[in-house]
Parts: structure tokens; C-alpha cells; sequence
């Protein structure tokens, strides 16, 4: 009996490997995915594209440059080259480049998938290596799978799964889901206390210091936060006073709050709205930092509330978690087949929704109305009465994550808002793809998917 393992292959990055029981995985939204197989070898590596090339002047030197088709390909030919592999054995596989969700101007202006799956096309044709699968755009999310003892790849909808319906189990009632909030773990005091400090301006860097001491381990976990490439990634920070000289008092708080959600996000199942470990908690950072950008771009919302309102929006997901995992494959069927809003589905399957859930979560631990806006409303700006431009960036900053990260978060796409708010904020299609270009891939580090292995 063999043991196959699963990697999942996170946006902007590319693995390969010879003669392994593996098979790398991408989730795929308007990211696309390649993968190349050499029989001959038995080696093969896919890559999952974040954009199609790097924007500025020609002599831009970017971090991550596998996040480019134009340039990560090649790096990927190269690396297989370097196995013993040959560009006319190589056999490739594309997928992905999805316009997810409804189709606006502003998604065929850009055509970030198109474009990319056009420079793949054009590198894989100069090289001699024959593409013998292609599917790419349409309007729903992927997963591209290579086994890398075959070369066989599948390309599958991302939520596919198997439905019985004589296996739906009993829904949820209300007062269970109220009993979940009430056990789960909540985001610690000293967390909520410092956010609040930090909100009303009665603060000074020494009260928050004083403050997160007096609790070790959010302490010693934020030191570790303040250390991450998200924070910080050059300068060695040991204490919290170092933290404090070196981020100065907004950088800190961001890290305290933001690892104190990490530990909130941990009591996710094995499975429900994530397709990946750590996916819900990876997406609020990813809207967090986005949020945060647009804010700063537009001046419609100071960007540190930005930045806690984008990592806060989605706590409610937490409570439904609880209880979702008996539902998948009827949530699923209803948000594909019949087509319902994420919203929509929770009602249906649950009769609860994640807004919902966090609104009570935002009331019970003081959050201010601006933040409890956010939550209640970023599925649907237009029921804002107060705060909009807050709940749109956060909104937008939501369905752009949405789009290229698609394994964090099983959220459907709702472009219906998109265009009118990216006029009104007086954004065009360059600012929204320098936006997702400048995203801290490094913190938004996947893990493996809940089924790492299987027996073959």
C-alpha cells in the first residue's frame, strides 16, 4: 500500500519533483496554474501564477518572480531542465485564469487570467513543449492537480464533491449556534482591551506595552508576529520594547490584534469554509493588507481601521465552522448548482449566517460601530446606512482576495457592486492590479490541504 502525499502549491510559488509519490495541487480562481510532466524522467513541478507580468520599467527586480507567467515559467522549465528533463519530452497542462463570478467591464478590461494563460501559451510554443490539456477562463474556480508518479493530471472544480441526499444531516437550530459563541475561545482581553485604547485615542506606547505584558503568551506570540515578513522580516525584534522603538505604536498594535485572530482562527475544523489549512485567518490578513492599501490610495477611511476592519469581517465563520462539516456537500450544491450567495446558503442549509454570528460576536466584545458595520454589511455595502466607505473598501479589498486566493476562503464571488464602487473610489484597472501585485505573498503562506495523503 502506497501513500500518496498531497502538496498544495500556494499562489505565486512553483514546486517540482522526480520519481515521488506526490501530487501537487493549485486552487485555482483568476490565478492560473501549469504543469509539466516528463515521462522519460518520471519529474515534473506546476506552477501557480499569480499575474501575467511585472509592472514598471523592465529593469524591476521582483521578490517573488515565480508569481509571473513571464517570468515564473521559465524558472519552472529551467528547474526541470536542471532534473534531466527535456523541453521535448515536457508535456504541459494549463488551467485556471477564471473570471469568477458575475462579469463586469472592469474584469474584461483587465483580463489578468487571459493574459497570463496568453504569455503561458507563448513560452510553452517558443520552447517546443506541447500542451496536451487546456482549460482556462470561464467563470468558476479549479483545482489542477498533477501526480507526479503518472504525469496524469485532473483539472476539477474546486468544490466538487459527492452528495447523497439521504446523508443530509439535521440542520443546526438556533439556540446550538448561540451556545457555539458562547464556548468558543474568544479573542483574548489584553487583545480587545489594546484595540479599543488604540480606537479611542487614550493611549500611549507604554500603556500598551504595560498592557500586553501582563499576558505571556499573546506576548511572546506577537514578538513572534512582529518578527514575520508581514511586520517586520529584516530587523531582529526581541523585546517588546524593541517592538515598540522599531514599529512604533500602530505596527504593534496591528500585530497584537493580528496574532491574537490567528489564535482565534485556529478552532477551524479539519474541513468546511476553507479548501487549506489556516485559510480563513490567511484571507483575513490578505483583505486586511489590501484594505489597508486602498484606504491609504483613496483617503476615504483612515488605513489602520482599514486594516482591522478587513482582518475582523469574517469572525462569524469561526461559529458556522462549528457546524458546517455535516452540510458540505448540500452548502456546496447550493452555492454551485443553484447558484445562492454564500449569505444565502448559510440561511438555507443552516438557518444562521456568518454576519450574523459576527455581529453577535462584534456586540459581545464591545467592537465599535464602524467595525460592526463591516461585518454586518460587507456581503451587501448597499444595507450600510453608516460607515460605507469603510464597508465598501473592505467589500472590495473581500471579492479581489476572493478572486486570487480562491483555496483560502468557499465564498462565491459578487461582482455585482464591484464596478460603481471602483468608480466611485476613482480607481482604475492599473491601481487594481498593483494592489494585488504589492500583497505580502510570503505571510500568506499556505499550508497542506485537510486530505494530505491517501493510500493507493
Amino acid at each position: 500500500m502506497n501513500c500518496i502525499h498531497n502538496e498544495y502549491i500556494p499562489t505565486g510559488r512553483f514546486r517540482v519533483s522526480k520519481q515521488s509519490a506526490q501530487i501537487f495541487q493549485a486552487i485555482l480562481g483568476t490565478c492560473l496554474g501549469v504543469a509539466l510532466y516528463d515521462h522519460k524522467q518520471k519529474a515534473g513541478g506546476l506552477i501557480h501564477i499569480l499575474l501575467p507580468s511585472p509592472l514598471g520599467n523592465t529593469d524591476f527586480q521582483p521578490d517573488t518572480p515565480e508569481k509571473y507567467a513571464s517570468l515564473g515559467i521559465p524558472m519552472l522549465i529551467n528547474e526541470l531542465r536542471r532534473m534531466g528533463c527535456t523541453t521535448k519530452n515536457l508535456k504541459a497542462t494549463i488551467a485556471g485564469g477564471a473570471l469568477v463570478g458575475p462579469v463586469s467591464r472592469m474584469d474584461l478590461g483587465l483580463d489578468i487570467g487571459g493574459r497570463s494563460a496568453n504569455i503561458a501559451c507563448r513560452i510553452l510554443e517558443e520552447q517546443g513543449i506541447e500542451i496536451i490539456s487546456s482549460e482556462t477562463g470561464g467563470f468558476f474556480a479549479c483545482t489542477l492537480a498533477l501526480d507526479l508518479q503518472t504525469g496524469e493530471t485532473q483539472i476539477a472544480p474546486s468544490w466538487e464533491t459527492a452528495f447523497d441526499p439521504d446523508d443530509i444531516a439535521q440542520a443546526p437550530d438556533t439556540k446550538a449556534i448561540l451556545a457555539t459563541i458562547d464556548t468558543l475561545k474568544p479573542i483574548p482581553q489584553t487583545a480587545l482591551k489594546i484595540l479599543r485604547m488604540f480606537n479611542q485615542g487614550i493611549h500611549s506606547l507604554d500603556d500598551i506595552s504595560k498592557e500586553l505584558s501582563r499576558d505571556q503568551v499573546l506576548s511572546a506570540r506577537t514578538l513572534q508576529m512582529c518578527n514575520s515578513v508581514l511586520f517586520s522580516g529584516v530587523i531582529k525584534i526581541d523585546t517588546l520594547k524593541d517592538a515598540v522603538m522599531m514599529l512604533g505604536g500602530e505596527m504593534l498594535v496591528k500585530s497584537i490584534i493580528t496574532t491574537a485572530l490567528e489564535s482565534y482562527f485556529n478552532q477551524i475544523g479539519p474541513s468546511g469554509y476553507s479548501l487549506c489549512k489556516g485559510g480563513l485567518f490567511f484571507h483575513a490578513v490578505g483583505v486586511a493588507c489590501l484594505a489597508e492599501q486602498i484606504a491609504r490610495q483613496t483617503g476615504l477611511a483612515p488605513p489602520w481601521q482599514a486594516y482591522t476592519a478587513g482582518l475582523l469581517h469574517d469572525i462569524g465563520k469561526v461559529v458556522l465552522d462549528q457546524h458546517i462539516s455535516d452540510h458540505l456537500p448540500l452548502f456546496f450544491r447550493t452555492l454551485e448548482e443553484e447558484g445562492h450567495s454564500i449569505v444565502q446558503a448559510e440561511e438555507e442549509v443552516l438557518g444562521f449566517t456568518h454576519c450574523r454570528a459576527g455581529v453577535i460576536l462584534a456586540k459581545k466584545w464591545s467592537f465599535s460601530d464602524a467595525l460592526t458595520e463591516v461585518i454586518r454589511h460587507h456581503h451587501n455595502p448597499e444595507g450600510a446606512k453608516h460607515h460605507t466607505n469603510l464597508v465598501e473598501i473592505v467589500y472590495l479589498a473581500d471579492q479581489i482576495v476572493g478572486s486570487f486566493f480562491t483555496g483560502f476562503d468557499v465564498d462565491k464571488i459578487n461582482a455585482l457592486h464591484l464596478e460603481p464602487i471602483i468608480k466611485k473610489m476613482d480607481l482604475d484597472g492599473a491601481s487594481l492590479v498593483r494592489f494585488i501585485d504589492d500583497l505580502p505573498l510570503d505571510r500568506l503562506t499556505q499550508e497542506s490541504p485537510h486530505d494530505t495523503a491517501n493510500a493507493g
